[in-house]
Order: structure tokens, then sequence, then C-alpha cells
């Protein structure tokens, strides 16, 4: 074969870096990263990012939200904060989309309806943002059932919930829960400090770890994951609201499971009307599945997050902050009496959901229970006048209802599952008004 032959056989050397180069312009641009989306993005608005961890401390009232997490469809508190955040200029629009870019970390989850009085997110925001007047601009395009109280520097590695020792959770009931099963169970009830101490007497006996099994559901007998370690539990002294007497019952564990507090509330509840005795306790701890009551969502808040491990080591180094809430607890405490604590008052004293589910103790069994709860509907006269009942209340776990109206010939089965507790691995301390004497004014 002649030379001139195979010249023109072989491809010349900048036709191969041609075709090479644009393969990998091709690949580039099919594999370009979310981040290089971002950095795109940040150039377009021809800003210089530098971004930085911080920590949100915010407080919310629960009742207009379908929990803290953002879920699709639906209003929630992170839906809520990643918009007035995205108005305020202070995040980007493929930030918004993808919060996980931003680092974002919640503290502790908050199902629907349940309010926190202390909650704190973790995320990383332009350096350039990061000032004292955050707050006041991104509160303009919150809804006022929402808060953010201030932002703290964190170090960059930090992370809400993993950093998080324990948390505190309160739970706000009607005091006639706690009166015995001969007493009137009424608004005109008032409870007397013997009673309190009897309360905590009991409350005593959840704190240490324990195998709660018995106080969650979705669980196998025996699963590790059920035994959760709980600092305190105590009740606090009683106050007006509405016409109604109510208490606190402070709880604060290092984790908690699905329906744990409202359960623990529950049994308290039940013994102190009598309907069981403190011989339960050697069965709930065990791995056959007891029939114990869990109380209404309604009262539930998130009271507190604790850092101590991370602001003994990092809280006085000069960089960061304490993660604290002192200085800001004037604020905190009237949005907790004013928003919260007044909502949960005049939605009890309007729709009486723990008078309802009083009535439906008595037909619980305290003992090895069958697959189901007891299906008992609540009388005529908890629901007074309004009207005709036709299906048990929303706390009941899963209740199979064989008759919903005389007139129906069909069976109907429904299936209600309310579920306004504090998911796994999340903590539970209550902080309640110290002052018996203090009036929360109603909610018009």
């Amino acid at each position: 074969m002649s030379s001139e032959s195979f010249n023109l056989s072989k491809r010349s050397p900048d036709e191969a870096n041609c075709d090479e180069s644009e393969a990998k312009k091709l690949k580039s641009e099919n594999e370009e990263s979310v981040g290089d989306i971002i950095s795109k993005a940040a150039a377009a608005t021809n800003r210089v990012r530098k971004p930085k961890k911080v920590a949100l401390l915010l407080c919310y009232l629960g009742k207009e939200f379908y929990g803290m997490q953002r879920n699709s469809n639906v209003s929630t508190v992170e839906e809520e904060l990643f918009k007035a955040l995205l108005e305020s200029n202070i995040i980007l629009q493929s930030e918004f989309d993808f919060p996980k870019t931003m680092k974002f970390q919640r503290a502790a989850r908050t199902d629907k309806g349940v309010s926190a009085v202390r909650q704190i997110v973790s995320l990383r925001l332009p350096i350039k943002e990061i000032t004292s007047e955050l707050p006041e601009k991104v509160n303009k395009h919150l809804p006022p059932e929402i808060r953010l109280v201030a932002v703290k520097r964190v170090t960059q590695s930090f992370d809400a919930k993993i950093a998080c020792d324990a948390r505190t959770y309160s739970y706000m009931t009607p005091t006639f829960a706690f009166a015995s099963k001969d007493e009137e169970t009424s608004e005109n009830y008032r409870i007397t400090e013997e009673r309190i101490k009897e309360v905590n007497e009991f409350l005593q006996n959840y704190i240490g770890t324990h195998n709660f099994y018995n106080f969650t559901s979705g669980r196998l007998p025996g699963d590790p994951s059920c035994n959760r370690y709980m600092i305190s539990c105590e009740c606090g002294p009683p106050f007006m609201s509405c016409g109604v007497e109510f208490s606190v019952i402070k709880i604060k564990g290092q984790s908690f499971m699905l329906h744990q507090i409202r359960k623990m509330i529950g049994l308290a509840i039940a013994i102190k009307r009598n309907l069981t005795d403190l011989s339960i306790l050697d069965k709930v701890w065990d791995t056959e599945r007891i029939d114990i009551p869990k109380a209404p969502g309604l009262g539930l808040m998130l009271e507190e997050l604790h850092y101590d491990w991370y602001n003994k080591k990092y809280g006085s180094d000069g960089m960061h902050e304490p993660l604290t809430w002192d200085e800001y607890n004037e604020v905190v405490e009237n949005f907790k009496m004013e928003k919260i604590c007044a909502n949960i008052a005049k939605t009890e004293r309007e729709e009486k959901s723990m008078l309802q589910w009083l009535e439906t103790l008595p037909h619980h069994s305290y003992d090895v229970r069958d697959a189901g709860p007891p299906t008992m509907l609540p009388s005529k006269e908890a629901l007074g006048d309004k009207k005709e009942i036709s299906e048990i209340s929303n706390e009941s776990e899963k209740t199979d209802i064989s008759k919903v109206n005389s007139s129906n010939t069909d069976v109907k089965s429904v299936n209600i599952c309310a579920d306004s507790t504090i998911l796994e691995s999340e903590t539970t301390s209550v902080v309640c008004n110290n002052s018996s004497e203090t009036e929360i004014k109603c909610q018009s």
C-alpha cells in the first residue's frame, strides 16, 4: 500500500481531539450536578454566596398545618418557611426545590396540629444574610402562626437532629381528667394539691430506661429500639383558661416513638380514675401487647430542644453561640400563652375532646388485648346537643364501626387513625406555667 493511501485512511490528530472534546462536552452537560446548578444560578443573580451553617429558632401554632415536615399538596411549617426565605431573596429557587442542597435538617418532627414552643432547624445560608435583621426580614413573609425568633451561627458540621441531646414536650390537659370515676367529671372540677402530688408519684414510674413497646405501634415484640430513656416527668400546678382548669404535664426524654407520650398520659389518667391499678406496670414493660388508651392529640406541643453537649463544647469558643433561648424567653412565652395555650383551651371548651375520650376509658381491658382496640361510641351527653353521634372520637387508634346510622342497611367500616404525636427518635419534656393563678385569655 502506498504512503498516500495510508495517509488517507488515517485520522488526523486534530480530528481525533475534536471528537474527544465534543464527547467530554456532552458528558459534562449530561452529568451536571445539583451543586453546579446552584453555582450557575448564584452567578446569574450576581451574588457571592459563601454559605455558612446556621440554626434558625422558630415557634409556631400547629393548628393550621399538616405537620412540620414538607409534604406535597398540603400546608406545612417547612413549606411556609422555605417560601418566606425565597420571597426574602435569601435562598435560590433551586434551594427551595431541593432543601438538601442547603444541608437542611429539623431537630424534631411534629405531626398534624401539633405546635412547637421552641423548634430549631439547621441549614446553610449566604454569609451576608446572617445578620440580626434576618428574623424581621423573614417574618414579613411568614403567616402569624409561625415566627422566626432568632438566627445563630453554628459549626459547619452541625446537624439540628443529631446534635440534640434530648427533647421536651408539654401536654396541656383539663384537670378533671384526673378526677376519680366517682367524682364529678365536668368543667367545674378543681384539682387539689394532694391530687397533683398523687399524679406526680405515678409519673415517676416512667423515669429511667424502659421497654416502651406497649406505648407505640408498628413494632415487633422484643424490638430493642423500643427501649427509651426518660429523664423527667412532672405535672405542674393548675391554671384557668376559658373557664376550664388546666394543668401541664412535663415529659423530658432522650427519644420517643409514635404515640408514646399520648399513651403515657392515657395510662396515668386511667390509673388516677381507678380504672386500673399499679399492677399493670408489671405487664406494660413486657412484650405482650397490652390495651393502653391513647390520650387526645389536643394539648401536645414541642416545648424545648436540649443541646447540652454542643453548648459545652462550642457555645463559648468565641466563634459560635450557645443554642439557648434565655434572651428570647419573654417573646416565646407570650407566643405560647397567647397563641398555643389559648387555642388549646378554646378548642377543648368547644369540642370537649377530653370529656368524650374519658367516656371510652371503661371499655378498655388494660390487659393482653386482641388485634384491635374496643369499639365504643361516646354518649350524646358528652357531645352535647349539637349533632347525632355517627363515629367514634378521632383519638381511637383504629376502629371498625359496624353501624354508623340505624337507617343504613349496608355495613360500613371506618378506619380512623389520629396521629398528632411525635415520631420515633425524638424526645419529650414539658415546661408549664409556674404560677397557679395565671389565666390564659381565650381567643375570640
